[in-house]
């Protein structure tokens, strides 16, 4: 952790890249390395909400506990992506608790610090109203897929996702079965049949946590509802029901 350069984190990160050399060092001065290996927790929900988080590199989780055990996954926060702005704004705890699903390093910038600086620079407040609209955009768009998009659109638009992010038809899934059910609002069963059916159709093969997508533009019409052009010959069947059983 000694060896990492943090003026050169913040004059990467894009929030900060057009910012003055003087307010740079200022901004070092006050900004905080935190790192956390897998499985840490960053905070709790209702703790006090002291600060903004950018994620250098990892991989968090933004949930909601369950007593019942089955926490619901609001969000994945990934590399260059901050967190934990708005609650500062409306002077909150966090209604959320954030973990680490992989070694994860984070620039924490206090309240005080965040607030003095969108002062100086109305590009960065600019900025940042843009990434909170992002988000609140993205928001709206998981509760329209909840709402009018069955589950196996739900899983399909999830894959063709992760694809994207990952650069390849080839992905491996970031979480387990049951968080990437609780982030599209269903149950690990029917993930699981999902996938299965998805299998069985000739559209991808699972090993383990690995999905490989065998044609994603057959993928997208199958989404849309297009399924009579796949048929579930025995020879699909018999090829990919070894391939299902793999699954996490």
């Amino acid at each position: 952790m000694n060896k990492i350069n943090l003026q050169g984190l913040l004059s990467n990160q894009a929030l900060f890249r057009h910012i003055s050399p003087f307010e740079l060092e200022a901004l070092q001065k006050e900004v905080v390395k935190v790192e956390l290996d897998k499985g840490l927790t960053l905070f709790q929900k209702g703790d006090i909400a002291d600060g903004s988080y950018i994620v250098v590199y990892g991989l968090v989780k933004l949930g909601i506990p369950s007593s019942h055990g089955n926490d619901k996954v609001l969000e994945l926060i990934r590399p260059g992506q901050s967190f934990g702005e708005a609650m500062l704004f409306l002077d909150e705890p966090y209604p959320f608790y954030a973990e680490a699903l992989e070694p994860t390093l984070l620039l924490r910038l206090p309240k005080n610090a965040l607030f003095r600086l969108l002062e100086q620079s109305p590009l960065i407040a600019k900025q940042m109203m843009a990434g909170l609209s992002s988000r609140l955009l993205g928001f709206m768009r998981d509760v329209e897929r909840h709402s009018l998009q069955n589950a196996k659109q739900r899983v399909i638009d999830y894959l063709l996702q992760v694809s994207g992010i990952q650069g390849t038809a080839n992905i491996r899934l970031e979480l387990k079965k049951n968080l990437v059910a609780s982030l599209l609002n269903l149950s690990p069963e029917t993930l699981s049949r999902v996938l299965h059916q998805l299998v069985e159709d000739d559209l991808i093969q699972v090993s383990g946590s690995h999905i490989r997508i065998t044609c994603p533009e057959s993928l997208k019409v199958y989404q849309h509802g297009d399924a009579l052009n796949f048929r579930h010959t025995p020879e699909n069947l018999m090829k990919n029901n070894a391939t299902a059983r793999h699954f996490i």
